[in-house]
């Protein structure tokens, strides 16, 4: 059996002011790397005999401290980076809700025929990840791997292993920071095991 932990990207700098990313100035926050460090205490039971990563700053951050208890290093891919937001990349959603709101409501209501401004699709975002992760696990036949990417990669990814379609992405368990899924395959059919845990962080309320 192989297991995949699919990891979204522990909380950035940007994440508060509801920025739409891009590869420059991708760094976690304090709160970020808490979250991240508590995510790796979940995990360090498990066996987990690789990590692969977003090549972006925050990403790889945040897988470097999952496998640093593993005692392993991170590989960046370059295919499992964020949606490429084009225009909108830098700016904020109060500010499009001012300069494009028409758009921005496309995104909002219907994510799966929305093409962002000289950016992606959904789906081609979709497309793009689940060929990276069936690569992956095409030579991690049998073990455990844990995979860090950003909020709407993972979101597209769950929507193919739930065989949920994309128009459902917004009503998909919410894939903030650190969140956790894992996969099992068996035969090459996955099994969602878990989808959308924070649990890790439940331990930080209680304590």
């Amino acid at each position: 059996m192989t297991r995949l932990y699919v990891v979204s990207c522990a909380q950035t700098i940007l994440d508060k002011e509801g920025v739409f990313q891009g590869s420059n100035a991708h760094r976690l926050s304090r709160e970020g790397i808490k979250h991240a460090r508590l995510l790796s205490k979940r995990l360090g039971a498990e066996r987990i005999d690789s990590f692969y990563s977003s090549p972006w700053e925050g990403a790889f951050h945040t897988g470097s401290i999952l496998a640093a208890r593993h005692r392993r290093g991170v590989i960046r891919i370059e295919d499992l980076q964020e949606m490429d937001y084009g225009k909108w990349t830098g700016k904020a959603v109060e500010d499009l809700e001012k300069s494009d709101p028409e758009t921005l409501i496309s995104w909002q209501f219907e994510p799966h025929k929305h093409r962002m401004p000289g950016g992606e699709t959904v789906g081609e975002v979709q497309e793009r990840v689940v060929r990276t992760l069936d690569s992956i696990l095409s030579v991690e036949r049998g073990n455990g791997v844990c995979v860090v990417t950003h909020p709407i990669p993972v979101k597209a990814a769950m929507c193919h292993f739930m065989k949920d379609d994309l128009s459902l992405i917004w009503l998909t368990s919410r894939q903030e920071s650190t969140t956790l899924n894992i996969i099992d395959f068996e035969n090459d059919e996955a099994r969602p095991m878990e989808v959308g845990s924070l649990e890790h962080l439940e331990e930080k309320v209680a304590t």
